[in-house]
């Protein structure tokens, strides 16, 4: 799945690979289903897509934002998304859901397992989209201050009963943030995922902050999750500390057996005695 650090190492991909690519033939894939969500017909993008030039690339939360000049734009995300370069035609997928073909001989495919996005948008609409979340503060920005995570708290109300697992990933929510990163980004934090969010003191909200902040600065640097892939399909660096293959391990600050149970919707991993409920 597509979270925040996955996003920004495709867009930086984009600008180093793709940018200036002259696209000849393109469309929405050889197999449609009904959660790979588009924002027009088969014959729509068939006919915009030839002619266009791949401009710059950024990231916003989960999604990766790709210019086609000079007027539309690419919104891909959001979800389950593989996303990969291929130099010909040799190692196209079986099945995808969005393509690409570039005057170089050279093809873009995206193949979305669960769902995700593939929008194809005037560029004068694509900022205001809600996939874009208008007004979300990137994690890994100058932005993302102390000041403003204290924000977020203050969404909620004394007797809010929502866990760690829901604030951080569901509402208020860290931009780009999903079940992914925030077994780590608990784990350092010492923090059982079920714990209630106004349980937490000032110097806990502090903790919590520097182990988002920590968590995601270092995955991007190593490149995205080893789980994950990159346009080339190669897997990122960063080996997280909890997730499946941890289960049953020893902690690797007390040795005690990692744990995991199912919550809300998906399964989280934590360490009974350094993330104690």
């Amino acid at each position: 799945m597509i979270e925040i650090v996955e996003a920004v190492v495709l867009a930086r991909q984009f600008n180093r690979e793709l940018l200036g690519k002259l696209i000849v033939e393109g469309g929405q894939g050889n197999s449609r289903h009904k959660f790979a969500f588009v924002s027009g017909s088969a014959e729509e993008y068939a006919a915009i897509l030839p002619g266009k030039v791949i401009g710059e690339a950024s990231d916003h939360g989960s999604v990766i934002k790709v210019g086609l000049e000079a007027d539309y734009v690419l919104l891909l995300g959001e979800g389950g998304e593989r996303i990969r370069y291929h130099r010909d035609a040799s190692t196209l997928p079986n099945k995808y859901q969005f393509w690409l073909a570039f005057e170089d001989g050279g093809y873009l495919t995206v193949s979305i397992q669960g769902w995700g996005a593939t929008m194809l948008l005037p560029a004068d609409q694509a900022d205001a989209h809600n996939l874009m979340q208008p007004g979300r503060v990137s994690p890994l920005s100058a932005a993302f201050t102390r000041d403003y995570f204290e924000s977020l708290y203050g969404q909620l109300a004394p007797e809010d009963k929502s866990s760690l697992k829901a604030f951080m990933i569901t509402k208020p929510k860290v931009w780009g943030v999903g079940n992914g990163y925030l077994q780590d980004i608990l784990f350092r934090a010492g923090m059982h995922p079920r714990r209630k969010v106004v349980s937490l003191s000032a110097a806990e909200r502090d903790v919590l902050y520097e182990a988002t902040v920590e968590t995601l600065r270092t995955a991007v640097e190593l490149g995205g999750r080893d789980t994950e892939f990159d346009l080339f399909d190669q897997p990122g660096g960063y080996v997280k500390l909890l997730d499946a293959r941890s289960v049953g391990q020893p902690c690797v600050n007390c040795e005690t057996p990692i744990q995991k149970e199912s919550y809300m919707g998906g399964t989280v991993y934590f360490c009974p005695q350094c993330q104690k409920l």
